[in-house]
């Protein structure tokens, strides 16, 4: 697994812990990211720009690092 994977995870556990509709907040991160949440998977490739960009929308939106 990738960094990219590791961190989609880590997105996911953030909206379980804080009880957040995951569609929603999902759709804002990956209008704010340009990534499609749904479409990473282990297999996919790390790439340094996606990942700042999550991290920059994650603080936005849920206003926590990943």
């Amino acid at each position: 697994m990738g960094q990219l994977y590791d961190a989609k995870l880590k997105v996911e556990q953030i909206i379980r812990e804080k009880n957040l509709k995951e569609s929603e907040i999902k759709g804002a991160l990956s209008l704010k990211s340009g990534l499609l949440l749904a479409l990473v998977n282990p297999a996919t490739p790390d790439d340094a720009g996606k990942l700042e960009k999550l991290a920059a929308a994650v603080k936005a939106v849920l206003n926590t690092d990943l």
